[in-house]
């Protein structure tokens, strides 16, 4: 079995999916937690992107999480997270990839700087969520009873989307039961609770504070 190490940090939400596959396959890993804000010299070489997460396997670098992801999928065995039929593989694989929208348009929440701003991010998220909704079978999870790939990404999307729903009262998912209901099943994994740092919330606050958020002007409590 190769050696693994990921390398990513507290805040990533693409370090938590990779972070969750790993927990989910049973795989050993060693974990090194780095601040984007100072990148070391090694990680700069080795990251293409400059981004978190950064899987080593034998000291050979992996970027970006969903090939990280699929790699990790592909090459241990135990555990599964994609469907055996190739069409459904193929449609989850398009799924994980509209997660990745839903992300951007939470995280373009956060960094809005005013209220037009974060009118439009907002919008775009909704309107991402009712697409969603129209597409979604969960039983409890994205496509039924099994737990998959999809659901990770989607998990780590949508704990930090539920985060601010929450914590500003934004009332995103109201016409979107069934997402909600999806959401909140996905975010409770306990592979996600793993791959959370335990102060979560102080780090989402600092990270709202140093982006100098618009949400911040609205209530906001720990």
């Amino acid at each position: 079995m190769p050696k693994l190490k990921l390398i990513t940090s507290k805040f990533s939400p693409y370090g938590h999916r990779v972070e969750m596959v790993l927990i989910e396959k049973n795989i050993p890993y060693e974990k090194q937690e780095i601040a984007l804000s100072a990148k070391p010299d090694w990680f700069v070489k080795d990251a293409p992107l400059g981004k978190v997460p950064l899987l080593y396997v034998d000291d050979k670098p992996l970027f970006e999480s969903i090939v990280i992801c699929e790699y990790l999928e592909e090459n241990f065995a135990e555990n599964p997270l994609h469907p055996k039929d190739n069409f459904m593989k193929a449609w989850h694989r398009g799924w994980m990839e509209f997660s990745s929208g839903i992300l951007a348009g939470t995280f373009g929440m956060i960094n809005s700087q005013n209220q037009e701003e974060f009118d439009l991010k907002k919008a775009e998220t909704v309107t991402r969520l009712a697409i969603l909704d129209k597409n979604l079978k969960f039983n409890p999870y994205f496509d039924g009873d099994k737990f998959s790939l999809i659901d990770v990404c989607m998990a780590s999307v949508f704990k930090p989307l539920i985060f601010i729903d929450q914590k500003f009262t934004l009332e995103i998912f109201d016409l979107y039961k069934n997402v909600a209901s999806y959401a909140e099943g996905v975010v409770t994994r306990g592979s996600l609770h793993k791959a959370i740092p335990t102060d979560y919330e102080e780090i989402f606050k600092s990270f709202l504070e140093r982006k100098k958020s618009h949400l911040l002007t609205m209530s906001f409590s720990l």
